[in-house]
């Protein structure tokens, strides 16, 4: 398995948020001192499909009643609104409080938009939706002022050396921080998750195959001048 799925967070406290303010606003969403729906935006591979789907999960508990229905099944129904209000009526005899919806790559939607913040509006607070994009301003202006626009920046390589150290510790291979920073930031560029996990996976398959590390070299410790 590769080391982004068998190592990804499994609750809100293990995400590598891009900002604290970031963090600070979905933490807020997930305990309740913050309401709404929330747009997760931001380039690829900084976590936004995880966290929707563990926001969801931290307000609604480990059994919260998500949309089963895709993007494009569910914008394209007839009848919409009475769909999401049958299932906002069913959240509430459960656990789950409410009904929420997770809709990935939402800049992508071609058709229903318009009917789905109508439903949004007609559910009120028996509904929350959470949506991801990586083109925010592509996305209806009347979605997005229904929604808490959170912006997911890309990481840093630095930002991301914690969890992919843990990964390879996990998988028994034990490098200095050093040598892996240096890895990684030969595809910071991206300030992609995916892609600083890539270089995690190819480390353990060199180790795996008896084959050396690639050649690397500490960065030179900063000359402080004396004034």
């Amino acid at each position: 398995m590769k080391t982004e799925k068998k190592y990804a967070p499994t609750n809100l406290n293990e995400v590598i948020y891009p900002s604290t303010a970031a963090e600070l606003r979905i933490k807020a969403y997930a305990d309740g001192q913050l309401e709404g729906h929330v747009m997760l935006h931001g380039p690829n591979g900084t976590g936004k499909t995880t966290v929707a789907k563990l926001l969801a999960e931290s307000i609604g508990g480990t059994d919260a009643q998500l949309e089963s229905k895709d993007m494009d099944e569910l914008l394209g129904m007839t009848k919409l609104k009475d769909h999401m209000k049958a299932a906002c009526s069913m959240a509430r005899l459960t656990t789950s409080g409410k009904h929420f919806i997770v809709l990935n790559e939402f800049d992508t939607a071609k058709k229903g938009v318009s009917k789905f913040w109508t439903a949004l509006d007609a559910c009120g607070d028996d509904v929350m939706a959470i949506i991801t994009t990586n083109n925010p301003m592509s996305i209806e202006r009347a979605i997005r002022s229904r929604f808490d626009m959170i912006e997911m920046a890309g990481i840093a390589a630095v930002q991301a050396l914690q969890r992919v150290q843990y990964a390879l510790k996990s998988e028994g291979l034990s490098l200095a921080d050093a040598q892996v920073l240096h890895y990684l930031k030969q595809v910071e560029h991206l300030m992609d998750f995916r892609k600083y996990f890539k270089k995690a996976d190819e480390l353990i398959f060199l180790r795996n195959s008896g084959l050396p590390f690639p050649a690397w070299k500490a960065a030179p410790a900063p000359v402080l001048k004396v004034i």
